[in-house]
């Protein structure tokens, strides 16, 4: 006797998103915020943690540049593992490997063990991060999937920037030990409601067991009013990818897709990473402030990173994510480089602190939304982890280059358009993207 059929795309894509959707969703968000927060504390705090280690600032670049490796590593293995064995145990091992080595950050007293540390929490975070996205945007209703998964990631940048806020206040209270602990123990307490909330993805189940019980389960709470008979068989109209989930990156004509989501990622990344690494550093120098001030000027990117994917969506509506995302790379790269001004109007930093956040960590946001739409669920996280790896590689070059740049003392003009430069490039491939039509969901 035939079994019963159960679509879940006719599940997973209603737009009514319901409260397990937006459960999911938020809780997801609240992971990346968490994640934001204990990844970017150390830029933050750079110059009190090199006081602390007893080493000159410039060499917090070889921290700078393990915790990109770590990440990329993490990019490139775990999510290749998570298309095969799943999301949801990588995301919970790997955020709670990262709180408690975040904790164990404030145990090395020397460089070499404080660098070694956190190439391991990166690590962790590499795991966990392309599959928060690619878990969250599984559950998304594809006429929503874009918008939704840009404005996640404001969590990400809300995180950074509550680094750069309360982290003077941690320092001044108990020393930057402090503000490690805050963000390992919090991330600690949130594991057990990530268990009870997390499911894992149905498309995936699906590939593995279209008979599997947990999909119903699931499509259930998505949809409380839903009678899954007990035999089913679950069916789905994305495509499956035989043989190598990376290979399937450049099959099917995604190989000029592939090459410029990296070539953008990559791109912005490095700035993104030499700004966040950097920034709130060379206000304290070049525009001889307070360390406090500019930590300060660079944690007002929160209030950018709220706006920046909002304006990322007023633009989607008008000409499609890629040329938005052409724009706001384009113009957030004329803003940078109102870094070379810093000496002579040191208040530009409130400036370069709210256009990074608006426009940088925007572009970031849409740039991470349109890779995540861009893939099959078969490789979505293989296609998230390769185009982010890209990314963190150029991420490792970019906080190094930010430090040799300062120790050589190389003048403002120069550490602006070395910092910034690359944003040009993510635009051209943005452009390019765009004139060939690759944009599916996410524009």
């Amino acid at each position: 006797m035939d079994r019963p059929v159960q679509s879940i795309d006719a599940v997973l894509d209603r737009p009514d998103m319901g409260s397990f959707r937006w459960q999911l969703y938020l809780a997801c968000g609240l992971l990346m915020f968490l994640e934001g927060y204990d990844a970017y504390i150390v830029s933050n705090l750079a110059p009190v943690i090199a006081r602390g280690l007893d080493i000159p600032i410039p060499k917090m670049g070889f921290i700078f540049t393990a915790q990109s490796a770590g990440m990329a590593l993490g990019f490139y293995t775990f999510s290749v593992l998570a298309d095969r064995i799943g999301r949801r145990r990588i995301i919970l091992a790997g955020a709670t490997i990262f709180g408690l080595l975040t904790l164990a950050s404030t145990w090395p007293t020397t460089l070499e063990g404080f660098t070694a540390v956190r190439f391991f929490v990166f690590l962790a975070m590499g795991a966990t991060w392309p599959n928060i996205v690619a878990l969250t945007s599984e559950f998304l209703p594809g006429v929503k999937r874009g918008r939704l998964m840009t404005w996640i990631f404001i969590a990400h940048g809300l995180g950074a920037s509550a680094a750069g806020l309360l982290g003077p206040t941690f320092v001044a209270w108990k020393g930057w030990e402090s503000a490690f602990w805050a963000g390992g123990l919090v991330l600690l307490a949130f594991i057990p409601l990530l268990m009870r909330t997390l499911p894992e993805s149905c498309r995936f189940l699906v590939g593995r067991d279209d008979g599997d019980a947990q999909i119903g389960r699931t499509l259930r709470r998505v949809d409380p009013l839903l009678t899954v008979p007990a035999d089913a068989q679950f069916i789905t109209t994305e495509p499956k990818i035989a043989g190598s989930t990376v290979a399937g990156l450049f099959r099917q004509g995604r190989a000029g897709m592939s090459l410029l989501l990296w070539l953008a990622m990559g791109s912005a990344l490095y700035v993104t990473a030499t700004l966040t690494a950097w920034l709130p550093t060379y206000l304290h120098l070049l525009g001889n402030l307070p360390s406090s001030t500019g930590s300060r000027m660079s944690a007002v990117s929160a209030f950018g990173a709220i706006a920046g994917p909002v304006l990322l969506t007023l633009l989607m509506k008008r000409v499609g994510m890629p040329f938005a995302l052409f724009l706001t790379c384009l113009i957030g790269f004329a803003c940078m480089m109102s870094l070379s001004q810093i000496p002579a109007m040191p208040q530009l930093g409130w400036f370069l602190g709210l256009t990074f956040g608006l426009l940088v960590i925007g572009s970031q946001a849409g740039l991470n939304a349109l890779v995540a739409s861009s893939y099959p669920t078969a490789i979505r996280s293989t296609g998230i982890g390769w185009a982010g790896g890209i990314g963190r590689i150029t991420s490792m070059v970019g906080p190094g280059v930010g430090g040799a740049i300062l120790a050589a003392k190389w003048s403002p003009s120069l550490i602006a358009i070395t910092c910034t430069g690359p944003l040009l490039i993510a635009a051209l491939a943005m452009i390019a993207f765009h004139a060939r039509g690759y944009a599916k969901d996410g524009g």
